[in-house]
């Protein structure tokens, strides 16, 4: 029955009325004569620069459709008035922005008439908490990241490099870019970067978001590129922290400058934008270079001991020196590229193509001080991007349609960069040799017998910590692909001057690939050893039994890594997400009404074990052979979602706002696409799988309400207050598989549902417009957000520590650990105008951010000394520790941090604006705890020093090195803390 309606939906979708999130704004508004206030019937309005246009109606009333976000001038003209232009008119994306104008006879000499429209400081017809970050706002920012941006909105908390919102998940927001969305289908994020000079708007809704959007049940962030304007513009912006302008040999010379360390920041973005053939059609293309000498900014203040050397077993020994500020062997180079052409076929069809895509390449292999004495290091090439073109067409001045579709991708390979992806001659001392490496021996190999062309060198052991050997492989081959291609479109009619129904659908269809697996430098041992037990068994074959009995994770490839297309079980995995939707937004004067439903179709195309206690029904244990009958196609799934939002303008200055509306989408794909033999060895190997997958994890459900009222106090002052309420069912939860008694597998670890949660709280948002060179910004969040389990695999921590040795499941809800009970941002900005004060002042200004969060919830924890307190992100084993008291009921300290910014424009004949800057993150250089130790609560030590009935016998037996030993190598390289002081230069050329 559900797969007729998907169908029956699915060709409403692809008829050229229906499609995507809206990207698309209005203005609306009136004009009336200035002397007496009647409407002008017939007066024109037009949008500068554009074909964009229309004509006032009997009231006076008038409505421009179809706009892109971004700035705009507005002209009214009527016969025997003079013009009026209005400059500066914000419009966003799916809002409506009202100017009026009032035109003056002919008779009246009043001159030129041109008005700087201001941004309102309430928007009437938002039935939601809707939170706008213009380009303008941008560019002041002390802020150089995207994420950083949308961290300060209120309800968002970040976590270990993470995006939250009001408590939910974070693969439960969605991203989206010009309407399509961006979201990471197999982790959840963003999984495409932009540069933020390419960026007209961030609208951050957290929360009671419209019909049109799906997939995302915490809250939703949208972002819009820039569009070319009437004129050429260009600019070129460098960024630097190399403020001293000291040479390379100096990079990890451990030196601060002017109180920070030279982390080797290097950032360079062009822009080129306006008309191309003629005025009807606009470009805009960015191009933005960012090099990173050390992709985590920690303040480390590096490690001198000299030699290390073991008394007595193993008499390993190691040099450790290493240097303070930057960490080698942890740099990126990244490539990113932003354009948009916008056409107006028509004064009634318009085109729009944009597109964005990106090359990273950064070491691979974790950076540390055990890897000192090994100089190899692997790399990751990542490439991420996404190419939308989208057509609309205006029927009449009250109907109008959009069709669009759209293309993403995101690739990764990660390799060793002496052998690439030959992973078979990874522990091939010959193969090493050709590609200029060369193995030495040492006495320990020698005395080992760790000899011969496929052994290699064993690592060093010192203190009890192993020390990679020199020119050792740093990494493991592995690679993913991912695309999809969507398509839709979406019909806007407006009846009457109070109804505005669009009516839509989307298809987003995926390709997933992956391929990896662990141990590779054991390959070619594991394969001579093989080959000469068995001359007759082909080499071919040799290489898929190694594969398959150690749990490669492929699909889209097949077993040996290459690509696969067609096989029902080793293609790629192809999940569909289609929806339909229909909504009515109803303005009159003292009530807005947005009623909405959604139709959501969601299908994995994937398979599970028919019997979840019998795996070896499903894949011979002994020969690896898939046997058909025992997997099953996993269902699909469909749900419908009301909602219902509304607006009172109660007052010019004052709007209360509520919203309810029922939310479902699937969880991160990670959780259910693994390769099946990778499924099957955790049945099989005896280990402790912390990460394991899910074959029938359905998707999340989520209920939400939201109320609030926003009051405008002055001319330049107002305040938004939002209390939300949110039930969150079904989340993927860890647990147990119990084997059949007759099966020829062990119980195993999976994913499946079974988490909720519930959470609460109060937003209070604060907007000042300049005034008197000030402007400023502030919100405070005060959150609430308890559940079974704050991640996936929350239950393999702490959270499920074993009872009499099984793991239990939670069913009482607690704090979460990725909450922040207090959460404040506060951005003031200080700015001379062009001639505002002496010249010296000139176009002058300072940008100040202040940062504040109450810190996380954590759970006190007996076990191994140096667990860190988060079980969702490490490989924790859940055998080894109990909690010591009431899960997360302790919190980490509190975070304060402050970042500035300063510039100043100086102006070259009106053709060239140059503006030089200073901008400090982390000012007062605040070591902001974000992680804890288990045992002790603190970062700064896991309390095996201070137990003296601990350590006392290991110090010992090591001698008086190891404290200082244990503290530098276990402790303070951590990097428990957020991002140290770093001050960087800038200069912007503008044209």
């Amino acid at each position: 029955m559900h797969r007729r309606i998907f169908y029956f939906l699915l060709f409403l979708a692809l008829c050229p009325v229906l499609l995507t999130a809206g990207t698309k704004g209005r203005i609306k508004g009136k004009v009336v004569d200035l002397q007496t206030g009647e409407a002008l019937i017939g007066a024109n309005v037009l949008v500068i620069g554009t074909t964009t246009g229309a004509a006032t109606d009997a009231s006076g009333d008038f409505l421009l459709q179809n706009l892109d976000a971004g700035v705009y001038q507005v002209r009214a003209s009527y016969l025997g008035y003079q013009s009026i232009t209005i400059s500066n008119v914000r419009v966003n994306a799916d809002l409506t922005t009202y100017i009026d104008f009032e035109l003056p006879s002919e008779d009246i000499q009043v001159g030129t008439v041109e008005i700087v429209a201001q941004k309102p400081l309430i928007q009437k017809d938002n039935t939601n908490a809707v939170r706008i970050t213009s380009s303008d706002d941008i560019e002041a920012l002390p802020v150089r990241n995207v994420t950083s941006i949308i961290a300060l909105n209120a309800g968002v908390t970040t976590f270990n490099g993470n995006v939250y919102i009001r408590g939910g998940r974070q693969d439960e927001v969605g991203y989206y870019l010009e309407g399509t969305s961006i979201t990471n289908p197999m982790t959840g994020g963003r999984a495409v970067t932009i540069s933020q000079d390419a960026l007209e708007e961030i609208q951050v809704q957290a929360g009671g978001y419209t019909a049109e959007f799906g997939g995302a049940n915490s809250g939703i962030v949208r972002t819009s590129l820039k569009s070319g304007g009437n004129n050429i513009k260009a600019s070129f912006e460098y960024i630097t922290d190399n403020v001293t302008f000291k040479g390379r040999d100096d990079a990890y010379n451990g030196e601060k400058r002017l109180g920070a360390y030279w982390y080797g920041y290097n950032e360079m973005s062009a822009v080129l934008s306006g008309p191309l053939f003629g005025d009807k059609v606009k470009f805009f293309l960015n191009t933005n270079y960012l090099y990173q000498r050390d992709d985590n900014q920690q303040e480390w203040s590096g490690l001198n001991l000299g030699w290390v050397k073991n008394t007595e077993g193993a008499r390993d020994s190691v040099y450790i020196n290493y240097p303070a500020g930057a960490r080698p062997e942890n740099q990126s180079n990244q490539y990113n590229f932003v354009g948009t052409i916008t056409g107006d076929i028509t004064p009634s069809m318009k085109l729009r193509f944009s597109g964005v895509y990106t090359f990273r390449e950064s070491d691979a292999g974790a950076a540390g001080i055990t890897r000192i004495e090994n100089d190899r290091v692997g790399r990751t090439d990542a490439t991420n991007g996404t190419f939308n073109l989208k057509f609309t067409h205006v029927l009449s001045p009250t109907m109008f349609y959009e069709i669009s579709g759209g293309y993403f991708l995101q690739t990764s390979e990660t390799y060793d960069r002496f052998l690439k992806d030959d992973y078979w001659s990874y522990g091939d001392s010959v193969a090493n040799a050709n590609a200029g490496i060369v193995w030495e021996r040492t006495p320990k190999d020698i005395n080992n017998q760790n000899v011969g062309r496929y052994r290699v060198p064993l690592n060093k052991s010192v203190f009890g910590y192993t020390f990679q050997a020199p020119n050792s492989i740093p990494v493991d081959y592995a690679k993913f692909n991912r695309s999809s291609y969507n398509i839709g479109a979406a019909l806007t009619l407006l009846i009457g001057k109070t109804h505005s129904i669009k009516l839509g659908g989307d298809y987003q269809k995926y390709t997933l690939r992956r391929w990896g697996i662990a141990g590779q430098d054991d390959f070619a041992f594991d394969l001579s050893v093989l080959k000469a037990a068995d001359p007759t068994k082909s080499e071919e074959r040799i290489k898929k039994e190694i594969l398959m009995s150690s749990g490669v994770n492929n699909f889209g490839y097949d077993v040996l890594g290459n690509e696969l297309d067609d096989d029902d079980y080793f293609g790629p995995r192809e999940p569909v997400f289609a929806s339909f939707y229909m909504q009515d937004k109803m303005e009159y004067e003292d009530i807005i009404l947005n009623l909405g439903l959604r139709y959501d179709y969601i299908s994995l195309n994937s398979k599970m074990y028919k019997n979840p206690g019998r795996p070896d029904l499903a894949i011979n244990p002994t020969t690896f052979a898939i046997l058909p009958d025992g997997w099953v196609d996993v269902p699909s799934f469909s749900a419908i979602s009301p909602r219902i939002g509304f607006s009172f303008p109660i007052t010019n200055n004052t709007v209360f706002h509520a919203q309810w509306g029922k939310f479902v989408q699937q969880s991160q794909l990670n959780d259910v696409f693994r390769g099946y033999y990778r499924y099957f060895y955790e049945t099989q190997a005896n280990f402790f799988f912390g990460d394991p997958g899910g074959q029938n994890v359905r998707p999340t459900r989520t209920t939400q309400y939201e109320i609030g009222f926003s009051q405008q106090l002055t001319d330049f002052l107002s305040f938004d207050v939002t209390g939300f309420y949110k039930d969150i069912k079904d989340q993927v939860i860890f647990e147990i598989q119990t084997a059949d008694k007759n099966a020829k597998a062990q119980s195993y670890n999976i994913l499946s549902n079974g988490d909720f949660a519930t959470t609460k709280g109060i937003e209070l948002s604060i907007t000042m417009r300049r005034y008197e060179r000030v402007s400023a910004q502030a919100n405070i969040s005060f959150q609430d957000a308890r559940g079974t389990g704050s991640f996936p695999n929350s239950n393999r921590g702490i959270v499920g520590a074993p009872d009499a040795g099984i793991i239990f499941t939670p069913i009482y809800i607690t704090p979460l650990e990725f909450n922040n009970g207090l959460r404040t941002n506060f951005n003031i900005d200080y700015r001379f105008g062009p001639n505002d004060g002496p010249s010296v002042l000139h176009d002058l200004g300072a940008s100040l951010l202040i940062q504040y969060n109450s810190g996380h919830p954590y759970t006190l924890g007996t076990g191994k000394s140096s667990d860190i307190g988060y079980s969702g992100q490490t490989d924790s084993d859940a055998r080894t520790r109990r909690p010591a008291e009431p899960l997360n009921s302790s919190v980490t300290p509190s975070n304060f941090q402050v970042d500035l910014r300063i510039d100043k424009t100086i102006r070259f004949f009106d053709l060239i604006n140059a503006n030089i800057y200073l901008y400090v993150i982390n000012l007062f250089n605040n070591r902001n705890v974000q992680q804890v130790y288990l045992k002790t609560g603190s970062a700064e030590t896991d309390g095996f020093l201070q137990n003296t009935s601990e350590s006392a016998k290991i110090i010992q037996q090591y001698g008086e090195q190891y404290p200082a030993f244990y503290q530098g190598v276990e402790l303070d390289y951590d990097g428990l803390y957020g991002p140290a002081r770093q001050v960087r230069l800038g200069i912007r050329l503008e044209y």
